[in-house]
């Protein structure tokens, strides 16, 4: 046998070991590249989502829902796309008809709120919405009219945070959906240079 293929003989299997080892870790991380990218995708889309005028003014104001195609699923009907279920979108507009500025408010808290039960999988997601949800907590803030008595300002704003959720988590399988988001709690920062309301409420 010649020098060569003693040499060949020899390295052969651990080289062998070697690419099917490195084949292995390609594989291995194909999954993670695959929810990286996904997650990636899906934090831009949370970032990206926002209230417009037309959803204050109820320019596409959608029908109201069929009862049980809405409840049968833990993300409801959405039929005009906002990101604000028509049951909730349509039950903030009958509370507030003649003000603007509360339906901005809670309806932008309504949609982070809805985020929760149909774009949360990873702590990345959760941070993401959290943000989000931050901002709009802050918004229905600014839109409760200010009196002399802080307390009874503090009152009005958990009212309305409440009234929101009640919507929104109205049923116990989105309840627990919204749980199981909040599995994925972790640290996060505010965000810098976003201003709370999507909508200028001092011009409504």
């Amino acid at each position: 046998m010649s020098g060569a293929k003693k040499m060949w003989h020899f390295v052969r299997w651990p080289l062998l070991a070697l690419v099917l080892a490195y084949a292995a870790l390609v594989i291995y991380r194909i999954p993670a590249v695959g929810e990286a990218e996904r997650t990636k995708v899906a934090v831009a889309a949370i970032q990206a989502q926002k209230i417009t005028m037309a959803d204050v003014l109820g320019t596409n104001l959608p029908p109201v829902p069929y009862e049980p195609e809405n409840e049968a699923t833990i993300a409801g009907i959405d039929k005009n796309n906002n990101g604000i279920r028509d049951d909730v979108e349509r039950a903030i507009f009958a509370k507030y008809p003649n003000s603007a500025k509360i339906r901005a408010a809670e309806l932008q808290y309504a949609m982070t709120e809805q985020m929760f039960l149909t774009d949360v999988f990873n702590s990345d997601t959760w941070k993401a919405t959290a943000q989000e949800d931050d901002r709009s907590y802050q918004c229905v803030g600014k839109s409760v009219s200010k009196t002399n008595d802080i307390n009874t300002d503090s009152k009005t704003v958990d009212s309305r945070i409440n009234e929101v959720q009640a919507l929104v988590f109205n049923t116990q399988a989105r309840i627990a959906a919204k749980d199981k988001a909040y599995g994925f709690t972790t640290s996060y920062g505010q965000l810098n240079d976003a201003s709370d309301c999507d909508i200028d409420i001092s011009s409504l």
